[in-house]
């Protein structure tokens, strides 16, 4: 018989034993994380796979940029009202709604570099539909502009990542610098379109901006045909439908993965917030009467210098993405609650106009800081992203992310459309939207500290795993 003193002694071993395993492995992850930032530059493979994404995301998203600013304006000129504009956008966000996961499907089940190109194409006639004033070829336009948009913005990631993860087999922290370039020069591209759609606007008329984007989709087309490769993974099933595939995703992610759905919500929550922003910006700060085309390029500066904060938290270990992520949709809820307040101070005092301006500027200062919560948001979660979301999904799911999002920005246009009075007074509307996103940035908030304490167990789990069958990650440099 074996003394109870020799059980307890071997369970106090067992669990040292397990505790310095961990100890072990967690100083390996941390001398494995800096020998990656130190030995990135030197990759051939990883700097022309970068390279190759990032030029033909620039050219797609500077010829989205260069049409945003005057898709109102030159509907308008057309002679439409607001409630007829309000339609052609709710046409463009529930194409991309219904559409969307379709995309999604397509591009996992037939390749990513395929759906890519077809984007660069649909988003030219897109832009074609613009030199008519016909009301149905305006419809078409915004519907095929939605089903573009959910392509830029999911299946151009989704190749990347599976070439960097899964061809390349290059270190997963790798893609911390390669979604925060992409945040950083896409507010730079943001900054430039503005100002090209502005001059050629003014001398070649509304429509000249939507005609010039047409060469860079193009440009974006050539490279994407030139030198992209796509490397499908052999585990995809070809058994089932297309139609039954379609669902299977959210299925997936419904069932089977509680931290991808904390994730999701993040996204979705955060990202519905800020179309919201988008459409609301302008007439909160016109008591102001800024230069609206300088405003816009100061939100993109602090995008800009968001997303070199985020680079600077995670570099060399100083914080986690998913730790940075929180804290994004924690600056982001305070700054909604500030704006909100004010609006509140501002309606409350409608006719006391010396309280009206102070208030606005206050409302100016939380958007920039707003804005620098995006530019740290965007590289986190596209991480998080790579790191979570299955590959044999990935631009499905990222897709269906984007529902919720969608839904939220139609019905905001409908709020947004239908009271432009200038009176202070109209301000109501603005305060409730505002008031609405800072209770749904709480939810943000909780779910990225829920989806936080989970991937945190996951990370240590897998590493765990890796390491004890001897598992690691070619580093090498070419």
């Amino acid at each position: 018989m074996v003394h109870p003193l020799f059980n307890a002694t071997v369970k106090k071993w067992k669990t040292l034993k397990r505790h310095v395993e961990k100890a072990i492995v967690g100083a390996a992850v941390a001398t494995d994380k800096k020998s990656h930032s130190l030995i990135e530059p030197h990759n051939v493979h990883y700097k022309n796979l970068q390279r190759c994404y990032l030029l033909a995301l620039y050219f797609a998203t500077f010829a989205d940029w260069l049409q945003g600013p005057y898709v109102y304006k030159l509907y308008k000129d057309y002679g439409y009202e607001d409630d007829s504009i309000a339609l052609l956008y709710i046409a463009g966000f529930g194409s991309s709604c219904v559409f969307g996961a379709v995309v999604g499907q397509l591009a996992d089940h037939y390749g990513r570099k395929n759906l890519c190109t077809i984007f660069a194409i649909l988003y030219s006639v897109c832009c074609l539909t613009k030199t008519s004033n016909r009301f149905t070829l305006l419809l078409v336009g915004r519907v095929l502009g939605g089903i573009s948009t959910s392509i830029l913005f999911t299946t151009f990631e989704a190749w990347y990542v599976n070439e960097h993860l899964n061809f390349y087999k290059l270190p997963v922290e790798w893609l911390n610098t390669t979604f925060t370039k992409a945040t950083f020069y896409n507010g730079l591209s943001a900054i430039v379109a503005g100002l090209v759609a502005q001059v050629l606007a003014e001398y070649f008329g509304p429509v000249s901006p939507f005609l010039m984007a047409i060469p860079f989709l193009m440009a974006s087309l050539l490279i994407i045909q030139s030198t992209w490769k796509e490397h499908i993974s052999l585990n995809k099933s070809q058994t089932h439908s297309l139609h039954k595939e379609l669902f299977s995703p959210l299925k997936y992610l419904i069932e089977h993965d509680c931290l991808l759905l904390y994730l999701a919500m993040v996204q979705s929550i955060f990202e519905s917030a800020l179309y919201m922003f988008v459409f609301s910006w302008t007439p909160i700060l016109a008591v102001l009467s800024p230069p609206l085309g300088l405003v816009f390029s100061i939100f993109m500066i602090c995008v800009m210098v968001g997303s070199k904060t985020y680079a600077w938290f995670v570099s060399k270990g100083r914080y986690q993405s998913h730790s940075v992520l929180i804290g994004a949709c924690t600056v982001a809820t305070v700054s909604f609650f500030i704006v909100t307040l004010s609006l509140t101070n501002i309606v409350n005092h409608v006719h006391e106009h010396t309280t009206i301006k102070p208030m606005s500027v206050v409302c100016f200062i939380a958007f920039l800081v707003y804005e620098f919560s995006v530019g740290i948001y965007y590289p986190a979660v596209g991480y998080l992203r790579s790191r979570t979301v299955p590959e044999e999904f990935r631009a499905t799911l990222s897709n269906w992310f984007r529902v919720p999002m969608n839904l939220v920005t139609c019905i905001s246009l409908t709020l947004n459309y239908g009271s432009d009075s200038k009176d202070v007074s109209g301000l109501k509307k603005f305060q409730f939207v505002f008031a609405l996103c800072s209770i749904l940035m709480i939810g943000s908030v909780a779910s990225a500290t829920v989806f936080s304490k989970k991937y945190s167990k996951k990370v240590v789990h897998d590493e765990l795993q890796e390491t004890r069958l001897g598992k690691t990650q070619n580093t090498e440099t070419v």
